[in-house]
């Protein structure tokens, strides 16, 4: 069952959804992007340091990610001992899995200087978006467990006075 979950974090997330759209996108219109943008005359410097965009979005996802799992350490019993800790275990283990598979495109269309080729910067570009959106998704959750901890924090604090 958990393995069924894990496939459907992955297949249907806003990332696979980028990923997909930006095949197609290529597919459909690579003989309109060859013909109007001609990549030959990237600037060397540019393409040199490009990588630190993917690979710094890696770093940070695998650094900060972890907060979502361990907020802080007031709330981390309350947060493992929720029911459905375990599908917040499986989207962070997909996130997490994302970082590091989306990064490898990158690196290897860079490693082998192709990023002056239409196919090489689509690559690149596609799964560098898909990092973005995959550490958006680890930023917009941290701040969404906070909240929702706070509230509890709340809650149980007002239990606590009112009886």
């Amino acid at each position: 069952m958990r393995m069924l979950y894990y496939l459907k974090v992955f297949f249907f997330s806003f990332e696979f959804a980028f990923l997909l759209l930006c095949l197609i996108v290529y597919m459909l219109s690579d003989d309109f992007f060859s013909q109007y943008f001609p990549l030959r005359s990237m600037n060397d410097e540019a393409i040199r340091w490009v990588m630190f965009f993917p690979i710094g979005i890696t770093v940070w996802t695998l650094k900060e990610g972890v907060g979502v799992l361990f907020p802080s350490e007031k709330n981390e019993k309350i947060l493992h001992e929720w029911p459905d800790y375990w599908k917040l275990k499986v989207h962070f283990d997909v996130g997490i899995s994302n970082s590091i598979f989306f990064t490898i495109p990158c690196i290897v269309v860079w490693l082998l200087d192709t990023l002056n080729t239409l196919a090489g910067a689509w690559i690149f570009t596609g799964f560098a978006g898909a990092l973005s959106i995959n550490a958006f998704s680890f930023y917009a959750a941290k701040i969404s467990l906070r909240s929702a901890l706070i509230r509890l924090d709340d809650d149980n604090n007002y239990d606590n006075h009112v009886k």
